[in-house]
């Protein structure tokens, strides 16, 4: 009878074991990646989208947001000559609603591929979004994902690329002398390249209104920072000694001119030539 009893329990605990399903692999981590249609676009080619391409993972989002004074379309397909739609993703079909200064437009890519898209009304204007397969280069565990953001001011545009595993950079805004803050999705380790035109000197991150320690590392022409954002925490404050504007070294400029002019007045006053004249 026990060994009726031992080998009944057997087969249960085998079939028991059967039965449980066999866990799968998380999907791949999920990003939404910024892309910028740029200020004076309409007379631009593959550089009126900012970044182009840009690469994305299955399961990515992609954001198109409209900095210029224009209004424009995202329209998947080949641009001029001559314009040929595919179908696959249109912020404005029939040309309804345009995409006008500020606003976005999003789509999220399910297959791995080439995506070529262009603005409707400016078929000059193209673009492409490349897709790897998930987890080809930002999934847990792979290549931190990199995002380019552009902050513009006074005409000019500034490039920030943002470097994490977790973190989606989503906004970038300047301060004029006094700050760049950086917006994403959430908290993580980040890593941030900023030029030098932008922001020079740089001696405090802080996020939520407190410093946070971060390392950094300057090459020629800019300044990559390390830090962790905290939990609850999804915008970062960036200071330094020079904002665009560049205004200290503006300051000098002045100052020199002034003493210049004071020097010279006071020359002329008394008589005195600067070169060789009484």
């Amino acid at each position: 009878m026990d060994s009726k009893i031992a080998v009944a329990v057997g087969l249960a605990a085998v079939l028991a074991a059967a039965l449980i399903p066999i866990s799968t692999p998380k999907p791949a981590f999920a990003a939404t990646v910024a892309v910028d249609i740029t200020v004076g676009s309409s007379s631009k080619t593959t550089d009126a989208f900012s970044p182009n391409p840009v690469n994305v993972n299955v399961g990515d989002t992609v954001i198109w947001t409209n900095q210029d004074i224009q209004p424009h379309t995202v329209t998947s397909g080949i641009g001029s000559p001559p314009a040929t739609p595919d179908g696959k993703f249109d912020s404005s079909p029939n040309f309804q609603p345009l995409l006008q200064h500020g606003d976005t437009f999003s789509h999220t890519f399910t297959e791995a591929g080439e995506y070529p898209y262009y603005c409707g009304l400016h078929t000059n204007m193209v673009g492409t979004v490349i897709v790897a397969a998930a987890g080809g280069n930002g999934g847990n565990g792979g290549t931190p994902k990199e995002t380019k953001l552009t902050a513009t001011l006074d005409g000019k545009s500034y490039e920030v690329t943002s470097k994490s595993m977790t973190s989606m950079a989503t906004e970038v805004t300047i301060q004029s002398g006094q700050s760049v803050t950086l917006k994403f999705d959430k908290a993580g380790e980040v890593e941030l390249t900023l030029l030098k035109t932008m922001i020079g000197g740089i001696n405090d991150v802080s996020a939520g209104g407190k410093s946070i320690d971060f390392t950094q590392t300057n090459s020629a022409d800019s300044t990559t920072i390390k830090f962790t954002l905290p939990e609850g925490s999804t915008t970062v404050v960036i200071k330094g000694a020079t904002v665009v504007p560049e205004f200290p070294v503006i300051a000098a400029i002045l100052a020199a001119s002034i003493v210049g002019i004071i020097v010279y007045t006071r020359f002329a006053r008394n008589g005195t030539a600067f070169i060789g004249r009484a």
